[in-house]
């Protein structure tokens, strides 16, 4: 059988799909772990560090319902991590699995790709496999107001109790 060039160009570009797709498949690309002075847009990467902040969203009795963005900083620099849909549900419940919950202080470590949003690098959270809490440091205690009224007010800053709303020292 007589091959024709429009053959041999098909044929070609089967074998190169086959063999790429192979390689891809024996060899998938593995996040390189950098500090956050050495990413750019685009890079795969790991970053480990400790949270600096996180943006939460709190119930009127001071419980955690929302986690809208967290801040890492490895020492170099900071770094937002963000997450959306099931994801962010995944990221909330993982988070609040630990007593005293995840929080500011704690050393974790996150992986993906980095992306540029309003001129911070940040990296969105496609899969919670892809965030690991490495060292718990923040032992504070989570505090929760009651949901049944008492009529004792005490002060968040102090350490005595106050039975009248009235009491100026009650209220901070």
């Amino acid at each position: 059988m007589k091959l024709k060039e429009r053959n041999t160009i098909f044929f070609a570009l089967a074998c190169f799909i086959i063999l790429s797709t192979t390689w891809l498949f024996l060899n998938p690309t593995q996040p390189k772990e950098k500090h956050i002075s050495e990413i750019k847009e685009g890079d795969y990467v790991i970053i480990k560090g400790y949270i600096q902040k996180m943006d939460v969203k709190r119930d009127k009795y001071r419980h955690v319902i929302n986690i809208s963005r967290i801040v890492i900083n490895d020492g170099t620099g900071n770094l937002d991590v963000v997450a959306f849909s099931k994801t962010r549900e995944e990221l909330l419940n993982y988070t609040l699995s630990y007593n005293p919950m995840i929080k500011e202080g704690d050393y974790i470590e996150v992986k993906g790709k980095i992306s540029l949003y309003n001129g911070k690098y940040e990296i969105i959270l496609n899969n919670i496999d892809d965030f690991k809490l490495i060292e718990k440091k923040n032992f504070d205690r989570d505090i929760y107001l009651s949901p049944t009224p008492t009529n004792i007010y005490a002060s968040k800053y102090g350490k005595k109790y106050h039975i009248l709303e009235s009491c100026p020292y009650g209220k901070g």
